[in-house]
């Protein structure tokens, strides 16, 4: 069993750079500079300690704060129930109040589970001894359950508004595990304590609790508001920790972004140029990624999306915003084009459409469609993602033009 070691316990590991220094390095003459002290220093930890330490410490933190946020919850989902007039809805929300009240001790036990394993895949690769973590590809989402592709779509949500909150302190944590594991720099996705991680564990709690549907939608805004500054804590303290230690942030002479996606195709429309623009060539800053996570979620906040679509858009159009954000800003022509195109994705899968509205719809489809293609070219989707999302659009389109709503997901 993983020991539950405080953060601020790190320090009491068995290496202490001044301690095994000569007096004269201490003073870093001009011959030995702190930069490359630290990296040789790091090489000389007991770096499975240190990952342990760090690891059990977060868990011990978040668990916390999940305890408690499982406490409010409880009586919220009760009232909620109450005053339903719903007959469906009122028995979900009260059966969900009862779970969380009986059958909670399931919950910390996943969490944990998920928790480390997240972080063991993330380590393996970091070592070169096994893949990096990869999500679920799209062609298997769509072979899973409705439930499961809303719960990626979920998880990719809340990962981005923890990394929106806590970008800065996440962003210099990539750079400590660095130089732990020798490497110039590691992404923010590949950092075993990363959103993702976190967002992964927290979601294998309720799933284990059996809170689902309807019911998990409705305590996802809160589950964001009161996990952003723990995560933000768990953060700080670990670098301070790690900094203690003498693991200083890599710092990447090329300091590439996110990510840079290749020039639009040659054979793209002219018409369509400015989200190719905005997807060449430039990289994000943290700014850009919050202006684009900020952008996605008031643009989704009414909505309600296939859920492979809302993959799509979180992870995929949430690039692209980025990408024409660090370009240009807001009031660049690619920033607008690409909230124009996400505006009008939107607007075209709303559940209820009048005849003249699906006229409009009709004129709409073939640029919308050319547009989302070319995004998909700024953003590389793979092949089998492309098919996903198509494949949904299509299908809901359909049922529009026929006069039918489409179907509700969950």
């Amino acid at each position: 069993m993983v020991p539950s070691v405080p953060l601020v316990h790190l320090r009491t590991l068995t290496w202490s750079p001044a301690a095994r220094m000569p007096r004269r390095e201490r003073e870093w003459p001009c011959e030995h500079r702190a930069e490359d002290y630290f990296v040789s220093a790091a090489a000389t930890l007991d770096r499975g300690s240190v990952l342990i330490q760090c690891r059990a410490a977060a868990e011990k933190h978040l668990g916390g704060e999940l305890q408690q946020l499982l406490d409010a919850l409880a009586p919220k989902l009760s009232d909620t129930g109450q005053q339903s007039r719903d007959r469906e809805e009122r028995e979900q929300y009260l059966l969900a109040a009862q779970r969380l009240h009986h059958e909670r001790e399931l919950f910390l036990p996943a969490f944990r589970k998920e928790f480390a394993a997240r972080f063991e895949e993330h380590i393996r690769a970091l070592q070169g001894t096994g893949p990096m973590t990869r999500d679920l590809g799209r062609d298997e989402l769509q072979a899973l359950k409705t439930n499961v592709l809303e719960n990626e779509a979920a998880i990719g949500r809340l990962g981005s508004r923890l990394k929106e909150h806590a970008g800065t302190e996440l962003g210099e944590l990539s750079a400590r595990f660095a130089t732990l594991f020798r490497r110039p720099a590691i992404n923010d996705g590949d950092n075993p304590l990363g959103p993702l991680t976190i967002a992964r564990a927290v979601f294998a709690g309720f799933a284990a609790v059996k809170i689902e549907g309807r019911v998990l939608r409705a305590v996802r805004q809160e589950l964001e508001q009161r996990l952003a500054q723990p995560v933000l804590d768990v953060y700080r303290a670990v670098n301070k920790a790690l900094g203690g230690l003498g693991v200083a942030p890599a710092v990447s002479r090329s300091a590439p972004g996110v990510g840079t996606a290749p020039a639009s195709p040659a054979t793209a429309s002219r018409a369509a140029a400015p989200l190719a623009a905005g997807g060449a060539g430039a990289s994000a800053s943290r700014d850009a990624e919050a202006a684009a996570a900020r952008a996605v979620e008031s643009e989704l906040a009414a909505a309600t999306l296939p859920p492979a679509v809302e993959i799509f858009v979180w992870q995929s159009w949430h690039s692209l915003l980025a990408r024409a954000h660090a370009s240009g800003g807001a009031e660049s022509p690619p920033w607008q084009e690409a909230i124009g195109t996400l505006r009008e994705l939107v607007w075209s899968l709303r559940p209820r459409l009048e005849a003249g509205e699906r006229a409009r719809l009709v004129a709409l489809l073939p640029p919308l469609l050319k547009k989302i293609t070319l995004g998909m070219d700024a953003v590389m989707l793979d092949p089998e993602g492309r098919k996903a999302v198509l494949d949904a659009l299509m299908a809901h389109h359909r049922e529009l033009l026929h006069g039918q709503p489409a179907a509700r997901q969950g």
